[in-house]
């Protein structure tokens, strides 16, 4: 019976102490790597090698999710690509002089104002909307090589969440929990036994 007790004692430490773990361990892991895609709409002016079949699209990976109602705010992805059709620009292309990310945020977390301006000295590729007009979804995208450019100046496009790193938080808190308690299980036979 003495042996019973004991290992009923050491179920209840090691329960506190997984749980205890599991409070603990998420709030360790709450920002992961988020990746944001945005798709525009074709352009409507073009010269040179644009055409009106090319568009701009954006993949943004910021170190965590974006906030739900925040205000047009700077960020600075981890990793970013930007292209329009003709030219594209990542975080490692060399001699970039402005990389401008910025976003706003509706109830839901979802990006509905934003700025995003990467350029290369005189090759530049843009994509804004500022704020809401009274004709609907008014924005711009633009690429512009220095001799030639696309753009768009009449309906912005959206964004979207591309995918959420997953860090595997959940698959081995899980695990931790299982191997705990089959030690819990394994005491209590041996006790009984």
């Amino acid at each position: 019976m003495k042996r019973l007790i004991l290992a009923a004692i050491r179920c209840s430490l090691m329960f506190t102490a997984v749980a205890a773990f599991s409070l603990a361990y998420p709030a360790s892991v709450q920002a992961v790597p988020t990746t944001y895609q945005y798709i525009g709409n074709p352009f409507t002016e073009v010269s040179g090698p644009y055409t009106t079949s090319m568009f701009v699209t954006a993949m943004v990976t910021l170190a965590g999710p974006l906030g739900a109602n925040m205000p047009l705010t700077e960020v600075t992805p981890t990793a970013f690509t930007i292209f329009d059709g003709v030219q594209r620009f990542t975080n490692t292309t060399p001699g970039l002089t402005i990389r401008l990310f910025s976003f706003a945020t509706n109830a839901r977390g979802e990006i509905n104002f934003w700025s995003v301006f990467v350029s290369a000295g005189g090759p530049v590729i843009a994509t804004l909307r500022r704020d809401v007009h009274p004709l609907g979804n008014r924005g711009e995208d633009a690429g512009n090589t220095g001799q030639a450019f696309g753009a768009n100046h009449q309906a912005a496009g959206a964004w979207r969440v591309a995918s959420v790193a997953d860090t595997g938080s959940t698959l081995s808190l899980m695990t931790l929990t299982l191997m705990a308690l089959g030690l819990v299980a394994r005491r209590f036979q041996r006790a009984a036994g």
